[in-house]
């Protein structure tokens, strides 16, 4: 199996005393198609920005 391009372990992102993302993990390696799937506020904008590096993640790696 190939080394991840992308992976992202455990990650929250929190603004102020809201939790936008608790706990999110994944990993994308060379070949993968992934589809980001939910409700409206359910953080998939937070998700991607906190992964392309607009946002730091408040924990996680």
């Amino acid at each position: 199996m190939s080394d991840a391009l992308i992976e992202l372990v455990d990650i929250e992102k929190h603004f102020g005393p809201v939790i936008a993302l608790n706990g999110v993990s994944v990993s994308v390696r060379a070949g993968e198609c992934h589809c980001l799937l939910g409700d409206n506020g359910a953080g998939k904008s937070t998700f991607i920005k906190t992964m392309s590096g607009v946002h730091k993640p408040t924990r996680g790696k």
